[in-house]
Protein backbone atom coordinates (compact mmCIF):
# COMPACT_ATOMS: atom_id res chain seq x y z
CA UNK A 1 0.00 0.00 0.00
CA UNK A 2 1.29 3.43 -0.91
CA UNK A 3 1.61 5.97 1.96
CA UNK A 4 0.56 9.53 1.32
CA UNK A 5 3.17 12.26 1.48
CA UNK A 6 1.20 13.74 4.38
CA UNK A 7 1.51 10.51 6.40
CA UNK A 8 5.23 10.25 5.70
CA UNK A 9 5.67 13.84 6.83
CA UNK A 10 3.85 13.17 10.10
CA UNK A 11 6.02 10.11 10.78
CA UNK A 12 9.20 12.10 10.19
CA UNK A 13 7.91 14.94 12.38
CA UNK A 14 7.12 12.49 15.18
CA UNK A 15 10.59 10.94 14.93
CA UNK A 16 12.22 14.37 15.15
CA UNK A 17 10.04 15.23 18.16
CA UNK A 18 11.05 12.02 19.97
CA UNK A 19 14.72 12.64 19.23
CA UNK A 20 14.58 16.22 20.53
CA UNK A 21 12.71 15.06 23.66
CA UNK A 22 15.37 12.40 24.30
CA UNK A 23 18.22 14.86 23.86
CA UNK A 24 16.63 17.43 26.16
CA UNK A 25 16.03 14.78 28.81
CA UNK A 26 19.60 13.55 28.51
CA UNK A 27 20.96 17.08 28.81
CA UNK A 28 18.95 17.70 31.97
CA UNK A 29 20.42 14.65 33.67
CA UNK A 30 23.54 15.19 35.75
CA UNK A 31 26.30 13.02 34.35
CA UNK A 32 28.14 13.27 37.70
CA UNK A 33 26.82 12.13 41.06
CA UNK A 34 27.49 15.43 42.81
CA UNK A 35 26.13 14.13 46.11
CA UNK A 36 28.40 11.10 46.47
CA UNK A 37 31.31 11.43 44.05
CA UNK A 38 34.63 12.41 45.65
CA UNK A 39 38.10 12.13 44.10
CA UNK A 40 41.11 11.04 46.17
CA UNK A 41 44.55 9.69 45.31
CA UNK A 42 48.22 9.85 46.29
CA UNK A 43 51.65 9.37 44.74
CA UNK A 44 55.11 8.84 46.16
CA UNK A 45 57.88 10.52 44.20
CA UNK A 46 60.39 9.28 46.79
CA UNK A 47 60.33 6.36 49.22
CA UNK A 48 63.41 6.77 51.37
CA UNK A 49 63.27 6.28 55.15
CA UNK A 50 64.02 8.88 57.81
CA UNK A 51 64.72 8.91 61.53
CA UNK A 52 63.52 12.43 62.34
CA UNK A 53 62.63 13.45 65.87
CA UNK A 54 61.67 17.02 64.91
CA UNK A 55 59.03 17.79 62.26
CA UNK A 56 58.31 21.13 60.62
CA UNK A 57 54.68 21.44 59.50
CA UNK A 58 52.92 24.11 57.47
CA UNK A 59 49.23 24.73 56.87
CA UNK A 60 48.15 27.02 54.03
CA UNK A 61 44.81 27.83 52.41
CA UNK A 62 45.81 28.71 48.83
CA UNK A 63 42.43 30.17 47.69
CA UNK A 64 42.10 27.86 44.69
CA UNK A 65 45.47 29.02 43.35
CA UNK A 66 44.40 32.68 43.09
CA UNK A 67 46.11 35.67 44.67
CA UNK A 68 44.37 37.51 47.51
CA UNK A 69 43.10 40.31 45.24
CA UNK A 70 41.65 37.90 42.67
CA UNK A 71 38.17 36.37 42.75
CA UNK A 72 38.29 32.63 41.92
CA UNK A 73 34.48 32.54 41.70
CA UNK A 74 34.40 34.99 38.77
CA UNK A 75 34.56 33.00 35.54
CA UNK A 76 36.10 35.97 33.71
CA UNK A 77 39.16 36.01 35.99
CA UNK A 78 41.89 33.47 35.22
CA UNK A 79 44.30 32.20 37.86
CA UNK A 80 46.01 29.09 39.21
CA UNK A 81 48.74 29.42 36.60
CA UNK A 82 52.33 28.17 36.54
CA UNK A 83 53.64 31.44 37.98
CA UNK A 84 51.34 31.06 40.98
CA UNK A 85 52.50 27.47 41.52
CA UNK A 86 56.08 28.72 41.62
CA UNK A 87 55.16 31.56 44.01
CA UNK A 88 53.46 29.15 46.41
CA UNK A 89 56.45 26.79 46.24
CA UNK A 90 58.84 29.68 46.91
CA UNK A 91 56.87 30.68 49.98
CA UNK A 92 56.59 27.16 51.37
CA UNK A 93 60.28 26.42 50.92
CA UNK A 94 61.11 29.25 53.34
CA UNK A 95 59.98 27.04 56.23
CA UNK A 96 61.93 23.98 55.04
CA UNK A 97 58.84 21.88 55.76
CA UNK A 98 58.58 18.14 56.23
CA UNK A 99 54.78 18.08 55.96
CA UNK A 100 52.48 20.62 54.30
CA UNK A 101 48.69 20.69 54.60
CA UNK A 102 46.93 22.67 51.87
CA UNK A 103 43.30 23.73 51.59
CA UNK A 104 41.22 25.00 48.66
CA UNK A 105 43.37 23.07 46.22
CA UNK A 106 41.84 23.18 42.70
CA UNK A 107 41.51 20.35 40.23
CA UNK A 108 40.23 20.81 36.67
CA UNK A 109 38.50 24.11 37.51
CA UNK A 110 37.09 26.19 34.65
CA UNK A 111 39.21 29.32 35.22
CA UNK A 112 42.39 27.58 36.39
CA UNK A 113 45.27 27.50 33.91
CA UNK A 114 46.92 24.53 35.64
CA UNK A 115 44.28 21.82 35.78
CA UNK A 116 46.26 19.36 37.91
CA UNK A 117 47.53 21.89 40.42
CA UNK A 118 48.80 19.62 43.20
CA UNK A 119 50.80 17.52 40.75
CA UNK A 120 52.73 20.52 39.46
CA UNK A 121 53.23 21.94 42.95
CA UNK A 122 54.52 18.57 44.20
CA UNK A 123 57.03 18.56 41.35
CA UNK A 124 58.17 22.08 42.28
CA UNK A 125 58.53 21.03 45.93
CA UNK A 126 59.97 17.60 45.04
CA UNK A 127 57.63 15.99 47.56
CA UNK A 128 55.17 13.13 47.75
CA UNK A 129 51.53 14.18 47.59
CA UNK A 130 47.99 13.17 48.46
CA UNK A 131 44.78 14.83 47.31
CA UNK A 132 41.16 14.53 48.42
CA UNK A 133 38.23 16.60 47.18
CA UNK A 134 35.27 17.93 49.12
CA UNK A 135 32.98 18.31 46.15
CA UNK A 136 32.71 19.70 42.64
CA UNK A 137 33.47 23.38 42.31
CA UNK A 138 33.58 25.93 39.50
CA UNK A 139 32.99 29.69 39.17
CA UNK A 140 29.45 31.03 39.37
CA UNK A 141 27.47 30.50 36.17
CA UNK A 142 29.38 27.42 34.98
CA UNK A 143 27.26 24.30 34.57
CA UNK A 144 27.67 21.38 34.41
CA UNK A 145 30.39 21.63 37.02
CA UNK A 146 33.51 19.59 36.26
CA UNK A 147 36.03 21.36 38.50
CA UNK A 148 36.80 20.16 42.02
CA UNK A 149 38.36 21.54 45.18
CA UNK A 150 39.75 19.92 48.28
CA UNK A 151 42.62 19.30 50.65
CA UNK A 152 46.14 18.10 49.96
CA UNK A 153 49.20 16.83 51.79
CA UNK A 154 52.75 17.38 50.57
CA UNK A 155 55.48 15.51 52.42
CA UNK A 156 58.99 14.13 52.22
CA UNK A 157 57.78 11.00 54.04
CA UNK A 158 56.48 7.94 52.24
CA UNK A 159 52.67 7.87 52.03
CA UNK A 160 51.32 4.44 52.97
CA UNK A 161 47.59 5.04 52.45
CA UNK A 162 44.98 7.80 52.59
CA UNK A 163 41.42 8.22 53.80
CA UNK A 164 39.25 11.07 52.54
CA UNK A 165 36.56 11.12 55.22
CA UNK A 166 33.41 13.23 54.95
CA UNK A 167 32.71 15.20 58.13
CA UNK A 168 30.21 17.82 56.95
CA UNK A 169 27.25 17.64 54.58
CA UNK A 170 24.97 20.62 54.07
CA UNK A 171 24.15 20.00 50.41
CA UNK A 172 25.82 18.45 47.38
CA UNK A 173 27.67 21.76 46.89
CA UNK A 174 28.43 22.26 50.58
CA UNK A 175 30.19 19.19 51.87
CA UNK A 176 33.60 18.86 53.41
CA UNK A 177 36.02 16.03 54.07
CA UNK A 178 39.21 15.60 56.06
CA UNK A 179 42.17 14.10 54.23
CA UNK A 180 44.15 11.67 56.40
CA UNK A 181 47.49 10.54 54.97
CA UNK A 182 49.26 7.73 56.83
CA UNK A 183 52.98 8.47 56.62
CA UNK A 184 56.03 6.36 57.41
CA UNK A 185 57.63 8.74 59.90
CA UNK A 186 60.34 6.24 60.78
CA UNK A 187 60.76 2.56 59.89
CA UNK A 188 57.86 0.87 61.68
CA UNK A 189 56.36 4.16 62.96
CA UNK A 190 53.26 5.63 61.34
CA UNK A 191 52.05 9.23 61.56
CA UNK A 192 48.60 10.49 60.55
CA UNK A 193 48.90 13.84 58.76
CA UNK A 194 45.46 15.41 58.37
CA UNK A 195 44.43 18.37 56.23
CA UNK A 196 40.96 19.86 56.75
CA UNK A 197 38.78 22.84 55.88
CA UNK A 198 35.55 23.28 57.85
CA UNK A 199 32.50 25.24 56.63
CA UNK A 200 32.05 25.17 59.74
CA UNK A 201 28.90 23.41 60.95
CA UNK A 202 27.95 21.78 64.25
CA UNK A 203 28.70 18.34 62.84
CA UNK A 204 32.24 19.17 61.69
CA UNK A 205 34.09 18.95 65.00
CA UNK A 206 31.99 16.10 66.42
CA UNK A 207 32.54 13.91 63.35
CA UNK A 208 36.25 14.72 63.40
CA UNK A 209 36.47 13.77 67.08
CA UNK A 210 34.78 10.44 66.32
CA UNK A 211 37.27 9.77 63.55
CA UNK A 212 40.31 10.76 65.62
CA UNK A 213 39.14 8.50 68.44
CA UNK A 214 39.68 5.50 66.16
CA UNK A 215 43.35 6.31 65.52
CA UNK A 216 46.12 4.84 67.67
CA UNK A 217 49.17 6.34 65.94
CA UNK A 218 50.50 9.91 66.39
CA UNK A 219 48.43 12.63 64.69
CA UNK A 220 49.20 16.09 63.30
CA UNK A 221 45.98 17.81 62.20
CA UNK A 222 46.27 21.02 60.18
CA UNK A 223 43.93 23.25 58.27
CA UNK A 224 41.47 26.09 57.96
CA UNK A 225 39.12 25.41 60.87
CA UNK A 226 37.13 28.64 60.37
CA UNK A 227 36.93 28.68 64.18
CA UNK A 228 38.88 30.96 66.52
CA UNK A 229 39.73 30.35 70.16
CA UNK A 230 39.97 27.05 71.99
CA UNK A 231 38.13 24.02 70.62
CA UNK A 232 37.33 22.08 73.79
CA UNK A 233 36.07 19.00 71.96
CA UNK A 234 39.65 18.02 71.14
CA UNK A 235 40.75 18.20 74.79
CA UNK A 236 39.34 14.80 75.71
CA UNK A 237 41.58 13.22 73.07
CA UNK A 238 44.67 14.95 74.40
CA UNK A 239 45.14 17.20 71.37
CA UNK A 240 46.95 20.49 71.70
CA UNK A 241 47.05 23.61 69.55
CA UNK A 242 50.51 24.69 68.40
CA UNK A 243 49.38 28.28 69.04
CA UNK A 244 48.81 27.50 72.70
CA UNK A 245 48.08 31.08 73.74
CA UNK A 246 45.55 31.81 70.94
CA UNK A 247 47.14 35.24 70.72
CA UNK A 248 46.13 35.92 67.12
CA UNK A 249 42.80 34.08 66.90
CA UNK A 250 44.06 32.10 63.94
CA UNK A 251 41.59 30.02 61.96
CA UNK A 252 44.51 28.32 60.18
CA UNK A 253 45.70 25.96 62.88
CA UNK A 254 47.98 23.06 63.74
CA UNK A 255 46.85 20.48 66.30
CA UNK A 256 48.90 17.52 67.47
CA UNK A 257 48.45 14.53 69.77
CA UNK A 258 49.93 15.76 73.04
CA UNK A 259 51.19 12.38 74.20
CA UNK A 260 53.33 12.08 71.08
CA UNK A 261 54.64 15.59 70.43
CA UNK A 262 55.65 18.83 72.06
CA UNK A 263 55.72 22.15 70.21
CA UNK A 264 59.06 23.92 69.90
CA UNK A 265 57.77 26.93 67.96
CA UNK A 266 54.81 28.31 66.03
CA UNK A 267 54.59 31.23 63.62
CA UNK A 268 53.66 32.63 60.23
CA UNK A 269 55.70 32.59 57.03
CA UNK A 270 56.06 36.23 56.01
CA UNK A 271 53.96 37.14 52.97
CA UNK A 272 53.42 40.87 53.41
CA UNK A 273 54.38 41.95 49.89
CA UNK A 274 52.91 39.60 47.32
CA UNK A 275 49.85 38.31 49.22
CA UNK A 276 49.95 34.99 47.42
CA UNK A 277 46.62 33.97 48.98
CA UNK A 278 43.90 35.50 51.13
CA UNK A 279 45.37 33.45 54.01
CA UNK A 280 48.82 33.42 55.56
CA UNK A 281 50.81 30.21 55.87
CA UNK A 282 51.31 29.11 59.49
CA UNK A 283 54.03 26.72 60.58
CA UNK A 284 54.81 24.65 63.66
CA UNK A 285 57.98 22.84 64.70
CA UNK A 286 57.05 19.71 66.65
CA UNK A 287 59.35 17.44 68.62
CA UNK A 288 58.57 13.74 68.84
CA UNK A 289 58.43 12.68 72.48
CA UNK A 290 60.73 9.88 73.65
Amino acid sequence: MMRSKCSEGLIKLKAVFLLVTFLLTACNKEDIDYTRSRTSYFKNLHEQSFSDTTITCVTFNIQLGFKAAQDPWNKEIVGADTAQVKEIARLLKKAQPDIIALQEVPRNRYNAVVKLFIELLATEMDMNYAYGTHSYNDPYGIYPVHGEWGNAILTKYKILEINNKEVEFISKWEKRSILDASLELQPGKVLHAISLHYIPSDQAVSNTVKYLGQLSDPVIMMGDFNITGEIHAFDSLGFRDADANYTNNWIDRIYYSGNDFSCNSFGTIADSVTWISDHLANYGVLKLND
